[in-house]
């Protein structure tokens, strides 16, 4: 098919404001920023000011950056290669070394993963999704979900200090290092942690809040970390919202990891499950005025008058944010905490075209 004349002079526009950029020159191992174009499958596209754009492998992400990353985010990013077989720069979240692949380092970083040793690195930074650390000429990353959860409410007091790590990944031709924090576990820790099982209840207080979960001390100075599907029976966008630092909590022990040196607890295993009590007030075919609570790509969510959400079974277009639609109630299903409702269908019109 032939491109419109819309299509070619928004081409046309496209290719003449790019041309248009100021040229910079980029050399690997350069340090350059990058403005996020796009999101996709496999990677990122970068708009690095320059006439080329910068592709970054999802890979280097952390899940915690992958999650919060949006189109306009800017990132510090460092030359791979000036242009792969598409004319895009090749870019990557950490230095690479020249002659990175055959360095001992690197080999001794290889040794370390499957030893299991510990090494020491210095913390240098922080950015979106942990920490870059430098261990022994080697700089490499440390993720937000791989810091002790006592360290993990303060990340800029890292800063400077040396960390006990273990090596997890090794890439040297992708010069891709990833760190976890090594626990200090304490013969008197594992001895509290040893006296504690799946099920148990204890107290403590919030020591800190943070993105995916609270940090919790208990009565007898262990940690504990509610994650943040665990702090509540009702969806949580934002802990800061319900919980402040300091407060008292019970909460129930869903497991105990020694190795971490930590314990992982849930508040609302404490809680009675409301959903019970709101769905035994429903009944199949009921007729409810609800509003469109969000459309995503995976469905259509309303709010039922008792508050309750529901999924829209309804064809995609059919409905966005906000509107107004009279539904009736398809399935109630109590085990997985789900209820289904499609529009009512007022007209013969409808019934014929449905």
């Amino acid at each position: 098919m032939g491109m419109s004349m819309a299509d070619l002079m928004a081409q046309q526009d496209k290719q003449s404001s790019f041309a248009n950029k100021k040229t910079i020159s980029l050399n690997r191992g350069q340090e350059a920023e990058g403005t996020v174009i796009t999101i996709q499958n496999h990677e990122v596209i970068l708009d690095l000011g320059s006439k080329a754009e910068g592709v970054l492998s999802k890979k280097d992400l952390s899940p915690e950056q992958l999650a919060n990353l949006k189109v306009g985010d800017k990132l510090q990013v460092f030359i791979m290669r000036t242009e792969n077989e598409s004319g895009q720069v090749v870019v990557g979240l950490h230095r690479i070394s020249g002659r990175a692949a055959n360095s001992p380092k690197w080999a001794k970083f290889e040794q370390l993963k499957h030893s299991g040793n510990i090494v020491s690195g210095k913390v240098l930074e922080l950015n979106k999704g942990g920490l870059v650390v430098e261990s022994n000429g080697v700089r490499g990353f440390l993720p937000s979900s791989q810091i002790l959860i006592s360290d993990a409410g303060n990340l800029e007091g890292l800063i400077g200090k040396d960390l006990e790590l273990n090596v997890i990944e090794v890439d040297a031709n992708q010069n891709r290092l990833i760190f976890v924090q090594k626990p200090h576990v304490s013969k008197e820790m594992l001895d509290k942690l040893t006296s504690l099982k799946e099920g148990d209840t204890v107290k403590g207080k919030i020591k800190s809040i943070l993105g995916f979960g609270l940090v919790i001390e208990t009565e007898n100075k262990l940690d504990g970390l509610v994650h943040i599907s665990e702090t509540s029976w009702d969806k949580v966008e934002d802990l800061h919202t319900l919980f402040e630092a300091g407060a008292e909590v019970e909460a129930k022990v869903l497991s105990v990891d020694k190795t971490a040196g930590r314990i992982n607890l849930s508040l609302k295993a404490l809680a009675k499950d409301p959903f019970e009590d709101k769905a035994s007030e429903l009944e199949l075919d009921d007729i409810l005025k609800v509003e469109v609570s969000k459309v995503e790509k995976n469905g259509m969510y309303v709010v039922l008058p008792n508050g309750l959400e529901a999924t829209l079974n309804a064809g995609e277009g059919e409905y966005k944010q906000g509107d107004s639609v009279t539904v009736t109630i398809d399935a109630i299903d109590l085990a997985k905490r789900k209820i289904t409702v499609s529009p009512f269908i007022t007209s013969t019109k409808d019934l014929i075209y449905k």
